[in-house]
């Protein structure tokens, strides 16, 4: 059984900010918290015009941060940004005298725990593998001025005279391409499908979406698949492919669900994603699925298109499948006529998978736009 991890989140906000609204803005975090199992034992908002250099939350917070870590027994302090390394490395000092085995985490390890979590392929460890180097990599090189920038030069090194950061840098290069080179032998042949597929006029269309917006459950429904569905974030790193009857052009496609987006996500990770994300990439139509009663939800849909276009999806045909639009709390008829008016031009689709609504508009509208 996996150990419950107990969690601080740790966040820096505007001044002027409201407590409940910094508050909201860790709910994503408290999430992916959540996924990776942990309990969420504190939150520690830090009011600052900027974050502070040396611990992203300054020294008399940090002093306060290591008497929680102390008093209830921390495991992990998550921080819910993308920082420097340093910062882990200054707050993993202050933090060791009250519990050696704690963990400091940026938004970005803790998603690659997660992913670790839900790895079950050869090309998905490789792509994680890769990814963690990447991130790892520059917090290494950047404790230089310590331990590791002793010259290690002498009987039986390679390299006389080269520091030890040097060595563990040149190490660290040849490994990460040893693992690209494995995955580009992944990524061809996954290319190598995709021609033969469009050679036969196969015609594909891709699901994507923000991370927890339904893609799964939109897939197992098209695809008649049974894969599995949890509340849960980053279930699907693995891209999985079906296949779907389209009746009124008497026409069979490919169907597939891909890894959900998420903000903050660094190019680096999104490249190495890139084997996965190849059936979004060259997919003939994408469905853009995007949680109707996320009250974050114009945001995301930004995040994702702005994904898409930094991983260079080549469909020019995107429809958005607004979903679960059974959960919508709000005034029905006022958030469809906005979402007409706004997105027209993505041939906007409202379903509910959970009811089955609006499933074989959606169908219709996908055989429209492959006549077109």
């Amino acid at each position: 059984m996996k150990k419950i991890h107990r969690v601080v989140l740790v966040d820096v906000v505007d001044p002027h900010q409201h407590k409940e609204d910094a508050l909201k803005n860790l709910e994503e975090l408290r999430s992916l918290v959540a996924t990776y199992k942990g309990i969420d034992i504190i939150d520690i908002i830090q009011h600052r015009s900027r974050p502070d250099r040396a611990t992203f939350v300054g020294s008399g917070k940090a002093m306060e941060l290591a008497d929680i870590v102390s008093e209830k027994n921390i495991d992990i302090v998550v921080i819910n940004a993308i920082v420097n390394p340093g910062v882990l490395f200054n707050l993993t000092q202050i933090l060791w005298s009250k519990n050696p085995n704690i963990q400091v985490w940026d938004r970005i390890d803790l998603i690659l725990n997660i992913f670790d979590l839900h790895a079950h392929t050869t090309e998905a460890k490789l792509q994680i593998e890769i990814a963690r180097m990447q991130h790892m990599g520059p917090r290494i090189y950047g404790l230089g001025t310590t331990y590791f920038s002793r010259q290690g030069g002498g009987i039986g090194t390679k390299g006389i005279g080269e520091t030890n950061i040097e060595l563990m840098k040149r190490h660290w290069r040849d490994q990460i391409k040893k693992k690209k080179d494995e995955l580009e032998k992944v990524f061809q042949q996954h290319l190598i499908q995709l021609e033969r597929r469009k050679d036969n006029n196969f015609v594909s269309v891709s699901i994507v979406g923000y991370t927890n917006a339904g893609k799964t459950s939109l897939f197992n429904l098209l695809a008649r698949k049974k894969k599995i569905v949890e509340n849960a974030l980053f279930v699907t790193l693995d891209s999985v492919t079906g296949k779907l009857y389209l009746p009124t052009i008497k026409k069979e496609v490919a169907v597939s669900d891909t890894i959900g987006f998420i903000r903050d996500l660094p190019s680096s990770l999104i490249d190495s994603f890139k084997s996965t994300l190849m059936e979004s990439i060259h997919a003939d139509i994408l469905l853009h699925v995007i949680d109707i009663s996320d009250s974050k939800m114009n945001e995301k849909i930004e995040i994702v298109e702005q994904i898409l276009s930094e991983i260079q999806v080549q469909s020019k045909r995107i429809i958005y499948v607004f979903n679960k639009i059974d959960a919508y709390k709000g005034d029905g008829k006022k958030i469809l006529t906005e979402i007409n008016n706004k997105y027209s031009h993505f041939f906007p689709q409202f379903i509910s998978v959970t009811t089955n609504y609006g499933i074989k508009k959606l169908i219709n509208e996908v055989e429209k736009n492959l006549k077109n």
